[in-house]
């Protein structure tokens, strides 16, 4: 026979049950292995009822759409608008595209237009040497370009999408494996790559890039991605219903976190600079 007490432990139980209601999320499947072991831990040490699918970002969007998730991380490129007035987005992270040289080579930035020439096959531009370039003492010098992305990466897919508008490149590119990229730049001064993510060799220069012949130029930092000076981006966004902000509030918070936006910065991405990240988890304090 239950005593009153048992029944008042066993309805607050129910009640604490009930309440702790399954947050439902979708990923991007460019990084959601990256975010997702860190989600499940900080799940498990709050008691949170968390479910994470790893889908494309459309797919990801119809669902959150059709209240099958409460939250997705998924990839808007800069072409396509941001659903704003239909969800609530925070930014969270950008791939790009870095463009490598040796620390011989005297150039030092390039518009995208110029970088079609060096890459694209039908592009406004053919460049061949680095004299053409206007690069001196380098007249003669051919330009031997060159293509690591990582493994997983679309790091090429949005160079081509960015700077060639989804033409071909030239059959001069050499594909080589992202292992071989940069000690192939290191042996060959004339030649330029496009890499995924920051290179790690000390004798590598990464080269500033503007929108367009005589615009600033700018670094593949993380504060430049994020502003959008950096010309090569794709964003990645949290999305989600404003009604359901209370809910999956916790998992913005860890999404957030010092420890995903490491994962990130580890695994060829460019999270948000920290000062964006502690704004963001500021509003939501306010927010409560």
């Amino acid at each position: 026979m239950k005593t009153p007490f048992r029944i008042f432990l066993l309805s607050v139980l129910s009640i604490q049950l009930a309440y702790a209601e399954e947050i439902r999320m979708a990923a991007s499947d460019l990084l959601a292995e990256f975010i997702t072991p860190h989600l499940k831990a900080f799940a498990e040490e709050n008691d949170l009822h968390l479910t994470i699918d790893d889908i494309g970002s459309l797919p990801a969007m119809d669902r959150l759409r059709a209240n099958e998730i409460d939250l997705a991380v998924v990839a808007f490129p800069e072409s396509a608008e941001v659903p704003r007035e239909e969800f609530s987005v925070f930014p969270l992270a950008y791939s790009t595209a870095v463009l490598v040289v040796n620390n011989g080579n005297p150039i030092n930035e390039l518009s995208l237009s110029r970088l079609g020439g060096i890459f694209g096959s039908s592009e406004e531009f053919n460049f061949n040497t680095w004299g053409e370039l206007g690069t001196s003492g380098w007249r003669t010098r051919n330009i031997k370009p060159l293509a690591g992305p990582a493994e997983g990466s679309i790091s090429l897919e949005l160079f081509r999408h960015s700077v060639l508008s989804g033409r071909a490149l030239k059959s001069s590119v050499a594909m080589l494996r992202d292992s071989e990229i940069e000690d192939a730049i290191t042996r060959d001064i004339a030649s330029i790559g496009i890499l995924s993510a920051l290179p790690e060799k000390s004798n590598l220069k990464v080269l500033m890039l503007s929108g367009g012949q005589g615009d600033p130029a700018f670094s593949p930092t993380s504060e430049n991605i994020y502003l959008g000076d950096y010309p090569i981006r794709l964003p990645f966004y949290i999305a989600f219903n404003p009604r359901d902000e209370g809910k999956v509030k916790p998992i913005l918070r860890a999404l957030l976190s010092a420890e995903i936006s490491e994962s990130l910065n580890k695994n060829d991405l460019f999270a948000l600079p920290e000062t964006a990240r502690n704004r963001m988890l500021v509003e939501l304090d306010f927010r409560d």
